[in-house]
Order: structure tokens, then sequence, then C-alpha cells
């Protein structure tokens, strides 16, 4: 009950637009039900002034599943901010999910930079797609093997979640919690249109109708999944069958996909959402198994929010997968974030000088770009 109230209290305060705040027993019903919670609090003067919580989730990088951790209601005082109450709460955090077996430590910033200085480093930011729902009407002259199963989430929070751990087995950067969020799926927000093609499950889109005005309403899709180009044609025809009811869509979309191919005339403005999402390597030494190329370098790592990762690795391809060891020389420093960007992918190499990163030379920057391609990592939670 403590964790509640000092977790009501700071996060509606830092977190949320107010006055008013949020219902309290609604709130209370939904995050006591969360499963896998993890949550330090500090206190000056026995007053709580900064929390921080994780809950407990799976993680593919570069193929293999680690077990990982989700960070959620960071927040602090405004009377204390800025004296390092809230770094040092999300350190015992750290250790406290390091000590239970996690790998890699994932969130949304409120600011980038401030994570950035804890180790964490940015996945690309989700695109969302926006378009009227008139430019769909010729996909409603598609002859499409398949039919779409419509359902409230909280009736397919089984399907839903099924869906998403086979998606993870071959998405990279792809987390989701172990416990999924059931009391807050029967509150039944968004409905979930599952594209079926001979019986079998391809695709998953999650939506909502927002607006006040009938034929005037938006379709917005805050997920649009999809194992094949038929299920991706069965959600855009099943938009397209809202035309006379929503006359503008939104698709929240990862990074790697490209709306504007998908069909001619389709007029689809692309922003990026807001905030990335960030992860970390929590614990070096269990990040070994994962799918690399070819090469081995050696790295004294620098990490001192989770000191126990300092010190000299070295990181080997061994039959496309990777081995770590402790070793005495080094042929390079290494940031903790240098070596987050490498196994998620999104920086090269040759940055870590100039951003101080690090101090691989160009041969070894070769070799750490042999061994992790640039890639495309999706969270999705």
């Amino acid at each position: 009950q403590e964790m509640l109230d000092i977790l009501y209290s700071l996060t509606q305060y830092s977190l949320h637009a107010s006055p008013p705040l949020e219902n309290r027993e609604e709130w209370d019903s939904i995050v006591s039900g969360r499963k896998g919670v993890t949550c330090f609090a500090a206190y000056k003067n026995e007053k709580p002034v900064s929390i921080a919580v994780s809950t407990a989730m799976t993680q593919n990088l570069r193929g293999k599943l680690f077990p990982a951790s989700g960070v959620w209601g960071v927040s602090t005082d405004p009377a204390i901010r800025r004296e390092g109450y809230c770094r040092k709460t999300i350190a015992a955090l750290l250790q406290a999910d390091r000590d239970a077996g996690k790998v890699f430590s994932n969130l949304y910033p409120f600011r980038e930079s401030f994570y950035e200085r804890m180790g964490y480093v940015a996945f690309p930011l989700e695109k969302v797609a926006k378009l009227s729902t008139s430019s769909l009407q010729p996909l409603l002259k598609l002859k499409l093997d398949g039919e779409i199963e419509l359902k409230l989430i909280g009736d397919a929070f089984n399907d839903y979640r099924d869906y998403l751990k086979n998606m993870r087995e071959h998405q990279h950067g792809m987390g989701i919690f172990d416990e999924g969020d059931h009391s807050a799926a029967k509150r039944n927000r968004f409905y979930v249109a599952i594209p079926r093609i001979q019986e079998k499950v391809e695709g998953l889109m999650v939506y909502r109708l927002t607006g006040n005005e009938v034929t005037k309403f938006n379709f917005v899709a805050i997920r649009f999944y999809y194992q094949t180009s038929k299920a991706r044609y069965l959600m855009l025809n099943w938009i397209a069958r809202h035309i006379d009811q929503a006359n503008t869509a939104e698709i929240w979309l990862p990074a790697f996909e490209n709306p504007e191919l998908w069909y001619a005339d389709l007029e689809v403005k692309v922003e990026t959402a807001i905030r990335p999402s960030m992860t970390r390597i929590l614990d070096i030494e269990k990040i070994g198994g994962m799918t690399v190329g070819k090469g081995s370098f050696s790295a004294k790592i620098i990490d001192p929010l989770c000191p126990w990762n300092e010190a000299i690795w070295r990181f080997e391809s061994i039959e496309g997968k990777l081995q770590v060891s402790k070793v005495a020389e080094a042929d390079c420093e290494l940031t903790i974030q240098s070596l987050s960007a490498l196994i998620a992918g999104t920086r090269d190499p040759q940055d870590f000088p100039i951003v101080g990163w690090g101090n691989p030379d160009p041969k070894l920057q070769s070799v750490m770009r042999e061994m992790f391609p640039a890639a495309q990592p999706y969270l999705h939670e």
C-alpha cells in the first residue's frame, strides 16, 4: 500500500496533466493487478521524494530471447530535483533487476540525454502514418482470401498475447512483459482486428475510433502487425470499410515500415513519434548466445552506473554465436552506450570516438561492424 501511495502521488504530478488527478480507485485497481513489479523509492527526512519501477519482460536481441526489464513510473518531487535522488533510485532498481537475472533494461525517456548518460541508447522512432480513409477506397475492390475477426481487447487478450509471443521470436529488439496487463485490457478501450486466412492468424490491428462527430471520426490503429501481404491488405480493407464513419486514419508503425509504398495514390503523410524507446545492457556477462557475424575483439567497458560491468571483456563469434569472457588486455575502451548501440544495431562504430563513447581505431571499427551489422530494432511494449 505504501508503494501505491507514493507511486500515485509522485507520478500523477510528474507524468500527467493535473489537476484533477486520475481517479484513485480505478488507478489502484489497474496498478495493483500488475505482476512481476520491482519498485524502489528514495526518502529525504522520512519523506518519499523519488521513485522508479520496473516490470519483468523477455526481449529478443539478435535472435536470442533474454530476461529483461521495462522501467516506468520514474518520478521525483520537484522540490529536490537535480540533487541526484533520481539517479540513485534508478541505480538501486537496476542493481535489483540484475540480481534477479535481467540482462537488458528498457524505457521511454522524459529526456533522452538524461537516460543516455545512464547508459541507455535510443531505438529508431516509430512512424505515424496519417491519411484520408477515402484514399483507401480502391482496396474495397480487392478480392482477398480471408476475413477479419473483431473483438474487444479484453476478449481477445489471449489471442493478442499469443501473437506477440510469436512475433517476438523473429523481431529483433522486441520485448513484451512476462505477465500481460489483463486488468487494463478488461477496460476494453480498444478493438482488436484479427486477419484470418484459412483459419490461420496472420496479423493483428489494435484500434479505436476517436472524435465527437459521426462521419468525421479518426480511426487510430496503435498496433498494425502482419506476417503476410494478404494480412496487411485485409487490415487496410477493414479501415476502408469505415469511410462513411471515419474520414481520417492514423496508423502507428515500426520504423522499418514504408506505408507510402503500400498502394498508389495513398497520399499518406508520415510523421515520427515524439519519444524513442531506449535500451541498455544490464549484465555483460550474460549477453552471449545472440547471432553475430565473424570476428572478435576485446574492450575495457566503462559503466559507472552498473559497476559490475566495468572489466575487460572479449567478444568473440564462435559458429555464429556471441561468446563473452573476461581477459587481461583490451584492444580499446568502450562505454556501455557504445556496446548497447552495437547490439541494438543503431549506431555505426565510427561514431563512438566522435561522441565520446570509446576509442576503437578504424580496423577495430570494421570488426565491430561485421560482428554487429546495422539493424532495425523494435520494442513494442
